[in-house]
């Protein structure tokens, strides 16, 4: 008689497609504003302000993390946008990166079956 021996499947967290759908939203964010304020100048997955506004306001976070969500099928604390929103686009996607990772890696921790 053969044994078997199953071995846990790790899911790992996809960084590559997060951080790909983080920076998209950006790009959209910054194309959105390109329209809505024309007179600001636009670099791709920026948003230009004033130095007293956040580059990513916390609606823009929020829109995000929205996007995170549906991507990753996970429910994210609200949280995860700090208030004001972010001082740069690299501060929004590091930290959006590093906190959907988190609840990722606890959420296939707790759906791994356990050996008895």
């Amino acid at each position: 008689m053969a044994t078997t021996v199953s071995t846990p499947q790790v899911v790992t967290f996809p960084a590559a497609q997060v951080e790909a759908c983080i920076r998209d939203a950006l790009a959209h964010q910054a194309a959105d504003q390109a329209i809505l304020r024309p007179h600001l100048p636009s670099v791709p997955g920026i948003v230009p302000g004033p130095s007293w506004e956040p580059e990513v306001d916390s609606l823009v976070a929020v829109e995000i993390i929205c996007a995170v969500e549906e991507m990753l099928g996970l429910k994210l604390p609200a949280t995860f946008s700090p208030r004001g929103g972010y001082d740069s686009a690299e501060a929004c996607v590091n930290d959006l990166m590093s906190q959907a990772q988190v609840v990722w890696e606890q959420s296939t921790k707790e759906t791994q079956p356990h050996d008895q």
